[in-house]
């Protein structure tokens, strides 16, 4: 372009000419023009209310790029802070018709200042420009860069945040779309706004990593994480995420008030950032609430069962021994490819590990379905009323669920004693079609890692025993009978006791379940010892003689083993 450039007043002014501030520039904005075009005072109304209402600075700043691009009919729209100690400007969001290089979140791009000559200008003076590929005073440079760029115009306006010079804004036009002297006025009404925004946020202390950044714990948040899988290139990377969040945290916040909630958040998230950190590549964040995120890049299920445990233990070293978390984790399959499919398999991951109860760990594998009325047990350290409500908890499900087939049914069972006793696993078999043997029909297994405080969901034992083998299990399912076995209680099946040594528990509850065409063995393992299982017993064999008397011919044909 020539010797002029478009003022940051939305008039054209000299090169070597001072210009006013962009609050005042907001306040002449010609009101009567704007309302003559409907979609330009709808963006600048919903621009003003996101500034009024929004808390976050990312949220605005989104909202002001999005209406902006549509008020002023642009092909693309960046905002950016000058960095001064860089002599750089810092992209923190573009929108629109992108570049193949551009990302609408950037983390990493820089513009240099000293390299520009009309940005600098703009950065130092305050001064506007625009330039159109068609403009024989197009500067050739920027010509260059439209065409490179596959753009036919640009403006650009400066930010000012009181006497400071924050940054720019930054547009650009295509299919004939050129700017002018009233577009440059609109877009410095917006670029006043987008200053009200900046101003409030930092008044507030949430401009938190420009829009990458929890502003409670100063960790990563989740549109860090979707920047990253964004960046991945998913035919050659195999990253891992691990999901976790806090047991009983609503407890704590009720009990000990939302800023002891705060405080644990933050370190927590203090201990999955310095651990995330250690590894390269790797970050932690917060999605929201207590739930955290950490993505591990070219990673295994191993490693990340080995980051849980390392996280485990160290908060309970840290922070506090009471605080336990449930993890899940996934890894990258053919089938599961992108970001949303890799965080909703880690969610489902952490689901059924909270279903078992307090610090668990679930990876990998296909997960099963909750079964209904669970909710109602969800196991607290300081709940003993768990088994209490266990009857009515099954037969809620139960009634919920008419249709419901008896393996289905003792599943729901098995998962509601399993969290009135915190059991360390539980299994349903079935009698097989020659009455000689059990075959392993679902289960949820574990193993405790005592070190670290955590329990490791993991695949059971063998699918199929033979019931000659283990008289306790024989006697049960034939005449719906129980048996309890621990290593150390007197009188315990041998048979029973050695499956225990080799399984790493220390003791079993077995209730039989005899039913129309098949019968049943529900088993329960616990960690710690037979009593809790002593307790339960009875009325774990009343509620499994009840879904039998319900369900029992509601069961699909068998298959064989």
């Amino acid at each position: 372009m020539s010797d002029r450039a478009v003022g940051a007043d939305g008039g054209m002014t000299s090169m070597d000419g001072d210009i006013e501030g962009g609050a005042a520039a907001a306040e002449r904005l010609p009101l009567a023009e704007a309302a003559a075009d409907l979609p330009v005072l709808k963006a600048l109304l919903r621009i003003s209310e996101a500034v009024a209402r929004a808390d976050y600075f990312d949220e605005v700043l989104e909202v002001i790029a999005e209406q902006a691009l549509t008020a002023l009919r642009a092909s693309s729209l960046s905002i950016s802070r000058w960095e001064q100690d860089r002599e750089a400007l810092r992209t923190l969001i573009n929108v629109g018709d992108l570049a193949p290089d551009e990302t609408r979140w950037p983390t990493d791009e820089y513009y240099p200042v000293a390299s520009d000559p009309l940005v600098a200008d703009l950065l130092r003076h305050g001064r506007s420009y625009t330039n159109a590929v068609d403009d024989p005073d197009c500067p050739p440079d920027c010509k260059a860069l439209l065409e490179q760029w596959g753009k036919e115009c640009e403006i650009a306006v400066p930010v000012m945040c009181g006497d400071t010079m924050w940054g720019e804004i930054w547009v650009t036009g295509t299919d004939g779309r050129r700017f002018d002297a009233g577009d440059a006025q609109l877009l410095q009404a917006i670029a006043a706004h987008t200053a009200v925004a900046i101003g409030r946020s930092e008044l507030l202390s949430t401009v938190w990593g420009y829009a990458l950044q929890d502003p409670l714990t100063g960790i990563a948040n989740r549109r860090a994480i979707d920047q990253r899988f964004a960046e991945t290139d998913w035919e050659t990377a195999s990253p891992v995420v691990l999901l976790c969040d806090l047991d009983g945290f609503k407890r704590i916040n009720d009990r000990d008030g939302h800023p002891a909630g705060d405080r644990l958040l933050r370190d927590v998230a203090a201990v999955l950032g310095r651990l995330a950190g250690a590894i390269d590549g790797a970050v932690a964040a917060r999605l929201g609430g207590d739930e955290f995120c950490v993505l591990l890049p070219d990673a295994t299920l191993a490693a990340a069962q080995v980051f849980a445990t390392d996280a485990t233990r160290v908060l309970h070293e840290a922070v506090d021994q009471s605080v336990s978390v449930c993890w899940g984790a996934a890894a990258t399959t053919p089938e599961v490819r992108t970001g949303g499919d890799l965080l909703a398999a880690a969610d489902a991951a952490l689901l059924h590990a909270k279903r078992q109860g307090p610090a668990r760990y679930s990876a990998g594998g296909p997960i099963p379905q909750a079964p209904p009325g669970i909710e109602d047990l969800d196991r607290r350290s300081d709940d003993r009323r768990a088994a209490d409500r266990l009857a009515g908890a099954v037969v809620r499900a139960l009634e919920q669920r008419p249709d419901m087939t008896l393996p289905a049914a003792l599943e729901v069972l098995a998962n509601a004693v399993a969290q009135a006793v915190d059991a360390a696993a539980w299994a349903i078999s079935e009698c097989s079609a020659s009455g000689d043997a059990l075959r392993l029909v679902s289960n949820v297994a574990s193993v405790r890692k005592r070190d670290a405080g955590l329990t490791v969901l993991v695949e059971f034992g063998p699918p199929l025993y033979d019931m000659e083998d283990y008289p306790a299990s024989a006697a049960a399912v034939a005449d719906g009978s129980t048996f309890l076995a621990a290593v150390d209680l007197e009188g315990s099946d041998p048979a029973e006791v050695a499956l225990l040594v080799q399984l790493g528990y220390r003791a079993v509850l077995g209730v039989g379940v005899p039913a129309d065409d098949c019968n049943y063995l529900l088993e329960l393992y616990s960690h710690d010892g037979h009593r809790a299982l002593a307790d339960i017993a009875p009325l774990a064999q009343v509620l499994a003689a009840y879904c039998a008397s319900r369900l029992s011919g509601s069961r699909p044909s068998r298959r064989r083993p």
